[in-house]
């Protein structure tokens, strides 16, 4: 009883009866069928693999020697041993992402094991040697393929999430769930960089998680190997349960016997999923707390990075209401503040009025939550089976609950965040597109369209499905795709290389502190060809400016005022970077050497040494006075534990 589904996952018609007179679909429409996903499957591949090779602006050798871009540097890094390979296999579940000791002041808390195993594992592999790849294109080959997964299994659970169709619109709904996946311009973040693979990596999983079809024993593993993908998968364990328990339902039976009663019989079917997932998540949090290693330290959350965390009250609320909806609009293919690859301070300023007249930004929160209220509303009056369609939707929009305030993030606005809710888009938009193509004027013109007092439609005016709206309306679609193709192809080629990366990043986050250090880098010498020192201390100066207590400016001020032989002035820069506990550790070595060769110099050893001396002092203040503060949190902390 209810919709079978055919190969490749196209469903079948099943709310008629069974029509004996027609014979089976033949073979030539199975293989068209099967042509046509290994069409859109290569179409999802392409889609990044066409900026991935091509010559760049910056470099014409993207697949033989591509520069890290970004956090891709950490990955490739010897240092971080986990990832290359060079330490004991039991360190990766010990050391987070950037291969440091979980319970370390310093660590983000960012658990990964599987991604980590994934780069370890790559690095081995001999496809570097075979094909004459670099390691690092394989590991961006790697991601794409991952993104084209994802697209695959967006199309079967579209079909399944709405199995009441002829194959013609099941076919269609599929292709287009894919291409509105692939084609998403918030995936290029995770997809082109090879350090965003965790993000992609767990929506994989719980993607496959949602289908109900698969296997108990397979469906605990990916659920398990999501949660160690990234921390951020345990908020799609919500969506990947709703989703499998719609696709149940609606196959028990055809369309017009979907009731309350059955919808309850399909949950009940599926408690032994609920009970390995919902274990599998609650686990995982259990261990995390258990360890003290659920959430980011305070002092690690940066204002340069998430500005908006110190915030608090009204302010705090309606801020984080005009982050929420930025990524809304994110997913929903409306961009409101621009491509970037960091939106910290003071790239998108805070609110700090609570009217919309003051603050027209506001109109999107409050917009958004009419459009919210609406279609709830709209949704429960037309029926249990709209509602339940909504409520897919708002599971997999429910992942964007980090940036909501209500939990530690060390970021604010970022494309990856939004990425699980974009599946929810691509299901949806799938449905919503082929109606368009195919039956939207037929339905059109049995609402409107009547001639005298029985309401007989017009002749004349009898749709055509196959007629030239239809064409018209797929040239419509296609336009639409291929300027989303465009932006996606410009923005992952930008994502090839750290130049045109921050520079687009300043076209949308001009008064970005982090930004205008990190591009600062690149013109005082990171780039030979490039280098331009006044330019990189205008930037620098730029950033101090947005942000005078961005101590990381320091070590990059010392390391101009070096260059151009300001010696005092770099004496004092890095007497800063060695108080600034993010450049601390580059900033020791620097020292020791500097002052070991000039207080060895005879004309001017003496002088110099009254100015270490000097510096040293002011250095080890600092150092007692961070003591004092230290000692003071935890003198707090023991007090409000004993109360």
């Amino acid at each position: 009883m209810g919709g079978e589904e055919g190969k490749n996952g196209v469903a079948i018609e099943d709310d008629s009866p069974p029509d004996t007179t027609h014979p089976k679909p033949s073979r030539w429409r199975y293989t068209t069928y099967a042509l046509i996903g290994t069409l859109t499957h290569l179409v999802c591949l392409s889609i990044y693999l066409r900026p991935m090779t091509r010559t760049h602006p910056y470099n014409a050798n993207l697949v033989g020697a591509p520069r890290p871009v970004l956090d891709e540097s950490h990955i490739m890094s010897d240092d971080n041993k986990d990832a290359r390979g060079t330490s004991p296999l039991e360190d990766i579940w010990k050391n987070d992402y950037w291969g440091r000791p979980m319970d370390s002041p310093s660590s983000h808390k960012s658990w990964r094991p599987l991604t980590v195993l994934s780069f370890r594992w790559l690095k081995m592999t001999g496809l570097r040697q075979f094909f004459g790849w670099d390691e690092l294109f394989i590991h961006r080959l790697l991601n794409v393929v991952i993104h084209a997964t994802v697209a695959e299994l967006a199309g079967i659970i579209s079909v399944k999430l709405f199995p009441h169709f002829g194959e013609t619109k099941s076919l269609l709904m599929r292709s287009l769930a894919k291409i509105l996946f692939a084609l998403h311009p918030t995936h290029v973040e995770c997809t082109a960089n090879a350090a965003n693979r965790p993000h992609i990596m767990a929506l994989m999983a719980f993607a496959f998680v949602s289908d109900p079809d698969v296997h108990l024993s397979l469906c605990t593993a990916a659920a398990i190997l999501g949660l160690l993908s990234s921390e951020t998968a345990v908020f799609q364990i919500p969506a990947a349960l709703v989703t499998m328990t719609v696709i149940q339902w609606k196959r028990c039976m055809p369309k017009a016997q979907l009731s309350a009663s059955s919808l309850f019989k399909a949950s009940l079917s599926l408690l032994p999923r609920y009970f390995v997932i919902i274990s599998s998540g609650l686990g995982y949090l259990i261990g995390r707390y258990m360890y003290d290693t659920l959430s980011i330290p305070d002092g690690l959350i940066r204002p340069a990075e998430n500005p908006y965390y110190s915030l608090t009250g009204t302010e705090r609320a309606l801020t984080y209401s005009l982050v929420l909806s930025t990524h809304i609009g994110k997913s929903l293919f409306v961009d409101p503040v621009g491509f970037s690859h960091e939106y910290g301070f003071d790239c998108v300023r805070k609110v700090i009025s609570s009217s919309p007249l003051d603050d027209m930004r506001l109109l999107a929160p409050i917009g958004l939550s009419l459009v919210f209220v609406t279609v709830t509303y709209k949704c429960v009056v037309t029926g249990l089976q709209a509602s339940v369609d909504w409520l897919v939707v708002l599971s997999w929009f429910a992942t964007l609950f980090p940036v909501s305030g209500f939990v530690k993030v060390g970021t604010s606005i970022a494309d990856r965040i939004a990425m699980p809710s974009t599946f929810a888009v691509a299901l949806l938009g799938s449905r919503l597109l082929a109606g368009f193509v195919l039956d939207f004027e037929a339905k059109w013109f049995r609402s409107h369209v009547y001639v005298g007092k029985n309401k007989q439609r017009s002749k004349a005016w009898q749709p055509n499905s196959g007629s030239a709206w239809t064409v018209l309306k797929s040239l419509v679609l296609i336009i639409g795709f291929a300027k989303l193709w465009s932006k996606v192809d410009r923005r992952a080629s930008e994502w090839m290389d750290s130049v045109t990366l921050l520079e687009s990043s300043l076209l949308s986050c001009p008064q970005s502190a982090k930004s205008n250090l990190e591009i600062s880098k690149i013109y005082s010498g990171l780039y030979p060809d490039k280098f331009d020192i006044e330019k990189s201390l205008s930037h620098l100066k730029k950033a101090e400016e947005i942000d005078p207590n961005y101590c990381d400016v320091h070590q990059q001020f010392a390391h101009c005022y070096i260059q151009q032989g300001r010696y005092l002035d770099f004496e004092e820069r890095l007497t800063k970077s060695i108080m600034c506990p993010f450049t601390l550790g580059g900033s020791i070595p620097l020292w020791q050497q500097y002052w070991k060769v000039v207080t060895s110099e005879p004309a001017t050893g003496a002088a110099a040494r009254k100015r270490m001396d000097k510096y040293q002092k002011i250095i080890e203040k600092a150092a007692q006075k961070e003591m004092e503060r230290e000692e003071k949190e935890k003198r707090q902390i023991g007090r409000m534990d004993e109360l």
